[in-house]
């Protein structure tokens, strides 16, 4: 090992507790290093003897590459002949779990104090070096986790991106691509497949044409079903006619304001993580236009992100409504203040309550301070507010108002965390959502005072951003520059067995008009699975499809607030499972199933083989480009403010490994 190779070479004798005198054999000077660390001598070696400096590192090299071997199940493993195999799986473990999942520095394994307990763990322990790490270990595991992706994508028929890019804290730009499928088990998986460099210019023809350079590394170009976007232009531009752009594009500026960081998420913030500034942080090209003309029915591949467009339904009724505003800065204020002021946080700790931060870029945040807010009673808070250099007032008005905001914006708030879920399916959420909100809408307006024109504000840019779902649900033609506008979105709902058609009655539709939307919805289907067979009986499916529908019944008197996607079950008849290869009898078998399983669960054990192999295609889609801006969040956490510095090529390979730290 290069620990003790290198000594032969130094004559070594302490001159205090702290620091040791090295005499170089070779060329008699001396040199001098903090106990237990060695980096100087390495460097005179190196600079002054570059022949034993690469006899050195070249023995070790040999040492690493026969000690790391790969198992038949794709696992980092050490190769148990060697004299040495105990203490390089524990080197292996430190790199894999302390400075890969841990987010850990490299140069923790020269720390004298991590050898020194190293070392109280086991006394034979041969440590390793930061080098070592950086230029053998980390590149190991990167090809490794490569090569698993490759092998696995080979499998797969039909995969969905999510794409973004991100600026770090030293403006360096990237491009993130996460790719996503249903594995064979009915579940759903995505890989990391690349975080590359951004160079300038920063046009949308450059972000095609790196797209396309991944996907051909892994040859999956062809396997791309959809590609998830925000709605920014760029992006709107660079997919807009599949992975081929001949216009002309222009340069896209970098935004200095919004992180996207998603909030809630499954990302665990580890203590020495939160000295991270997330303000510090850039993403590229997120001057989103809100009326963007994003025609994404021309466009067979790219989609809108689901939660982004959420967002802005929600920005537009906010900004649109007078008094709304002027209140919430009230409360910007509040909580702005409350931040700075020691007295303030005395008082919201001895009352055991807490005022969150507001993020501009970020409506939940605003519903959270609000909630936050409300939690407080209105006595401590004219008690907290009186504290302030300038005290803001809260009238019994406004309380009320804050509660109506509550109440109206609490089903968004729900499923802008839900459609960006890591572990389940989220495409068919988004039609059962906008049918929830549509109708949360409509039901609430009778309970409102203050807020009304905030539900009509809503309500129409409900049906100006998702104005395909509208037409459709509304039994109307749907034209190519219809937002949402594709049928996807309808297949996904009725292939979920959590969904299938309960979703409609919320609709509270006749009955010829709900039979016929759910024929509609069925024609999509059979539409879609006619790509893949032999158009033979085509238009005998459609009436061979038997629907069972529910009397909608309208109650004067007042209900509590539906749950989120909660539906009873009435008008199911047992049926059992086909195995015959007919669209119209599998599309029945499965209408008709009264199981209500978990998705992967239904679909695992299904035999309807036909509608199976549209599943697996279908549900690639992610709702949300939330995977994506995981990647973002992560690569934020490696890069803090200590470690500036760190090389492009590492950071990289770390961001990679993190998020694809299952395959490890």
């Amino acid at each position: 090992m290069v620990r003790e190779s290198w000594k032969k070479y130094f004559d070594l004798y302490n001159i205090d507790k702290n620091r040791v005198n090295g005499h170089c054999k070779l060329c008699n000077q001396n040199y001098k290093d903090k106990n237990g660390v060695s980096s100087n001598f390495l460097k005179h070696i190196k600079r002054k003897h570059f022949f034993e400096y690469q006899q050195l590192f070249s023995n070790q090299d040999e040492s690493l590459s026969e000690d790391l071997t790969i198992e038949s199940d794709g696992h980092i493993t050490t190769d148990i002949s060697t004299l040495k195999s105990k203490q390089n799986r524990i080197n292996i473990a430190i790199v894999k779990y302390l400075i890969i999942k841990c987010n850990l520095p490299l140069n923790l394994v020269e720390n004298l104090a991590f050898r020194n307990f190293m070392k109280e763990c086991n006394f034979k322990w041969d440590p390793i070096s930061a080098k070592r790490v950086k230029h053998d270990a980390i590149p190991t595991f990167t090809e490794k986790v490569n090569k698993i992706i490759k092998e696995t994508l080979d499998t797969v028929d039909h995969v969905t991106l999510t794409v973004d890019g991100w600026s770090d804290r030293r403006c360096r730009s990237f491009l993130g691509v996460t790719c996503h499928f249903i594995n064979s088990k009915m579940e759903p998986q995505s890989f990391l497949i690349d975080f590359v460099r951004l160079k300038s210019p920063h046009t949308s023809e450059h972000i095609q044409q790196m797209t396309e350079c991944i996907l051909d590394r892994f040859n999956i170009k062809e396997k791309v079903y959809r590609i998830v976007t925000d709605n920014a232009s760029s992006m709107i531009k660079a997919y807009k006619f599949g992975l081929s752009v001949d216009d002309d594009d222009e340069a896209v500026d970098i935004y200095n304001d919004e992180i996207k960081i998603m909030e809630n998420t499954n990302i665990m913030l580890h203590d020495y993580d939160q000295d991270v500034e997330i303000s510090n942080f850039q993403i590229i090209n997120i001057q989103h236009d809100d009326h963007f003309n994003d025609c994404e029915n021309s466009s067979v591949l790219r989609l809108s992100c689901f939660a982004h467009t959420l967002q802005l339904c929600v920005r537009d009724g906010l900004k649109k409504t007078s008094h709304i505003p002027k209140l919430l800065d009230k409360c910007a204020t509040l909580a702005k203040f409350s931040h700075k002021s020691s007295k303030i946080a005395d008082l919201l700790d001895q009352l055991n309550k807490h005022i969150t931060k507001m993020n501009l870029t970020r409506w939940n945040s605003e519903y959270m301070l609000i909630k936050s807010i409300l939690s407080i009673n209105k006595h401590d808070l004219e008690a907290i507010t009186s504290l302030m250099n300038t005290p803001v007032k809260f009238s019994n008005n406004d309380i009320i108002i804050l509660e109506e905001l509550v109440s109206i914006l609490d089903p968004f708030y729900d499923i802008s965390i839900k459609c960006q879920a890591e572990t389940v399916v989220t495409v068919s959420l988004v039609v059962p959502s906008i049918v929830h909100l549509v109708t949360h809408l409509r039901d609430i307006n009778e309970d409102i005072s203050f807020c009304g024109k905030l539900v009509q504000q809503l309500q129409a840019s409900i049906e100006t951003r998702f104005s395909g779902i509208i037409n459709r649900l509304n039994q109307v033609d749907v034209i190519n520059n219809d937002h949402y506008g594709d049928p996807l979105y309808f297949i996904a709902a009725f292939l979920d067995p959590s969904f299938k058609f309960y979703w409609i009655r919320d609709l509270q539709l006749g009955v010829q008009m709900e039979n016929r939307l759910k024929q509609n919805i069925i024609q999509l289907i059979i539409n879609e699975i006619s790509k893949d067979s032999k158009p033979c009986t085509t238009e005998s499916h459609k009436a061979n499809v038997y629907l069972t529908t529910s009397s909608s019944s309208s109650s004067t008197s007042r209900k509590k607030r539906r749950k989120l996607f909660n539906y009873e079950d009435s008008g199911m008849n047992d049926a059992s499972e086909s195995t015959t290869l007919d669209p119209a009898v599998e599309l029945d078998a499965y209408l008709n199933d009264p199981v209500r399983s978990k998705f992967s669960d239904y679909w695992f054990h299904s035999q309807l083989n036909i509608l199976k192999k549209l599943v697996a295609r279908i549900f690639s889609v992610q709702a949300s480009s939330a995977p994506i801006e995981r990647v973002f969040s992560y690569a934020g956490l490696i890069l803090s403010s200590r470690r500036t510095n760190m090389n492009e090529h590492l950071f990289r390979d770390l961001v990679f490994l993190r998020v694809n730290e299952n395959l490890l």
